[in-house]
């Protein structure tokens, strides 16, 4: 089946062509040309709207009142996804809160049968702790937190190596809570290595990334910050050349102009959009429950009884539309943010940019940056 996109801003990982059309064939694209396309082509005239690869997020908790630690299972994954598709995420990691063996166990199964089942855009899951500094939980419950055993590190290994041509498994963990080869252990079998949650200091965070580990779990929020004379975490995020960092753009948990510093350090090919989303994204109630712990939706945020932020109301169209708000960085610096950032951070070679021969996983939005429509593999959702 082909379909054809004209008279729109296509918005490539260098430039945006405002006079060529698109041509997606059996949901792959097939051509981006500026030449006329034969009259038999079915054809969706954008009127000069933004076409955009489709977003990839790397961290969400939940969304349309699901929450994934609570359901573990493929009913959960399905709603999660399509609570977030309609926001124009059209890859994404279902993540795992901090919790023991037996729910991470049944959370990688879970991922498992949800690609089985044909799911669309779960690439992977992302096993936020609970490997993590009791000093930097936030929300994450105190009971769940533990060190890493062998048990668990044989776990993971196997279930990257058995699942490497299906899916991700991205792990956040704090370094100084375990040794170095640990870490060069787990990324040798295909794990990916973010820390997060940390209270690290400069040179154990440096000693990790040099063992294995590739990215920062939401940059600035918990974990350790830079000082004049210790750098700490966020120092060595902000440091390291070619880690990737995700950072959550909702005016909240980063200010403006910590955004503005990151993204003059990562640069759009190594700082990525994330959510950090919970069941209340794409739902209407004001509180859910997480591990006991009450939490709200308060002005914009969501906290505990405490205030302590639990994860955002983010969607990805609109941290993406916040970004270039706050930075004035381009349309294409913000879906390199959005896409191929991420989909390179995972190793995701099949999606994250419009370009031949990659999947047509597409969002439409209009020139005051809202989003108009969303296509996964040419099909329209």
């Amino acid at each position: 089946m082909q379909l054809a996109f004209t008279h729109g801003q296509i918005v490539t990982p260098d430039t945006i062509l405002t006079d060529h059309s698109l041509l997606i064939e059996n949901g792959v694209v097939k051509a981006i040309t500026d030449q006329p396309l034969p009259c038999d082509i079915p054809t969706i005239d954008l009127h000069h709207q933004i076409l955009l690869a489709g977003f990839i997020d790397i961290q969400v908790n939940g969304g349309g009142g699901c929450l994934f630690n609570d359901h573990p299972d493929v009913n959960s994954i399905s709603k999660i996804a399509a609570a977030h598709r309609a926001f124009g995420t059209t890859s994404l990691l279902p993540t795992l809160v901090s919790e023991e063996t037996t729910v991470i166990e049944k959370a990688v199964h879970a991922i498992e049968d949800a690609i089985q089942a044909g799911i669309k855009g779960i690439v992977g899951l992302h096993i936020e702790g609970p490997f993590i500094a009791m000093t930097r939980r936030g929300i994450h419950a105190a009971s769940k937190i533990r060190p890493i055993s062998e048990e668990d590190i044989n776990f993971l290994c196997d279930s990257a190596r058995k699942n490497k041509d299906n899916f991700r498994i991205l792990l956040t963990l704090a370094p100084e809570t375990m040794d170095a080869s640990i870490i060069t252990k787990l990324t040798e079998a295909g794990v990916i290595v973010s820390i997060g949650h940390s209270d690290s200091d400069y040179g154990t965070a440096m000693k990790a990334i040099k063992a294995g580990a590739s990215g920062f779990t939401h940059l600035f929020n918990a974990m350790s910050q830079n000082t004049s004379r210790a750098p700490a975490v966020v120092g060595a995020a902000l440091d390291s050349d070619n880690s990737y960092a995700g950072i959550i753009a909702d005016g909240e948990h980063v200010h403006p102009s910590n955004i503005r510093l990151a993204y003059k350090a990562k640069g759009a090919d190594h700082l990525m959009l994330i959510t950090d989303a919970m069941p209340l994204t794409g739902w209407e109630e004001d509180h859910f429950l997480l591990q006991g712990q009450m939490i709200y939706r308060r002005d914009g945020r969501i906290t505990d009884d405490k205030n302590v932020l639990a994860g955002s109301l983010l969607d990805t169209a609109t941290a993406f539309a916040n970004m270039i708000k706050m930075t004035d960085i381009s349309l294409v610096e913000a879906s390199r943010m959005a896409s191929l950032t991420p989909a390179r951070f995972l190793g995701l070679q099949d999606r994250g940019s419009i370009e031949i021969g990659k999947r047509a996983d597409l969002v439409v939005m209009d020139e005051a940056l809202k989003l108009q429509s969303v296509w996964i593999s040419g099909e329209k959702y």
